[in-house]
């Protein structure tokens, strides 16, 4: 168990506040909800490493009408969600899994910060999960803490590799870039826009749209 798992325990009812105030150190949350919500037919949500429920979470404030869905491979998921549970699912589950019994089912599949935790042998996989989630005209969006050399990026990979205990693989844009080249774009995917998100330009997300390209997702295009 990680230092910071050890840490938030021994917090007790306090937990949920701690977890945010020191998520927020690194990640707005909020921000990335509010870009997801801006994309258009969104009625079904799915949230690929959905932790312990704070995108879905957010995005269930910011989407009154969707119905969402987060799943993870820990027992833990969901734990600290507070929400409308009528609209909310949380299941202990892999991607692939999911991906062979509703290919196809979701308007938005999102995976926040997960792909840098994932062995780079199991990463193929993941990425034929993502691909065959979204419906055809859906949106994939796949956020990462990108390699960007400065002070916060490295207090990251700090938190990551000794708070929480865990083995990272962090890449730049540009080998993101060619992940998404090399497994997304030969299933019809197409990158219609990134995001910087608050607080850190480390924040970075790519916004991908399966099928025909039916609009361009609003935000903010970043260079490299």
């Amino acid at each position: 168990m990680g230092l910071g798992a050890l840490v938030r325990r021994a917090a007790g009812p306090l937990e949920p506040a701690l977890a945010n105030a020191y998520r927020g150190m690194f990640y707005d949350v909020g921000d990335f909800a509010a870009h997801l919500a801006s994309l258009s037919d969104v009625a079904r949500v799915l949230e690929v490493g959905a932790g312990e429920g704070a995108v879905i979470e957010a995005l269930c404030a910011r989407m009154p009408t969707a119905r969402l869905i987060g799943i993870d491979p820990s027992a833990r998921v969901g734990r600290l969600f507070r929400g409308d549970t009528s609209r909310v699912r949380f299941e202990q589950a892999q991607a692939s899994a999911l991906a062979a019994r509703e290919p196809g089912s979701f308007d938005l599949v999102l995976a926040g910060d997960v792909l840098h935790h994932v062995a780079d042998s199991a990463l193929p996989d993941l990425w034929r999960a993502l691909a065959d989630l979204p419906r055809p005209g859906g949106w994939l969006v796949v956020k990462e803490w990108v390699t960007r050399p400065s002070l916060i990026y490295y207090l990251g990979w700090l938190s990551d590799r000794v708070i929480t205990g865990e083995r990272v693989h962090y890449r730049s844009r540009a080998q993101w870039l060619d992940e998404l080249t090399m497994h997304l774009l030969p299933r019809g995917f197409r990158l219609v826009d990134e995001w910087l998100l608050r607080p850190w330009t480390t924040n970075h997300a790519f916004v991908l749209q399966r099928g025909p390209l039916l609009a361009r997702a609003p935000g903010l295009a970043a260079g490299d």
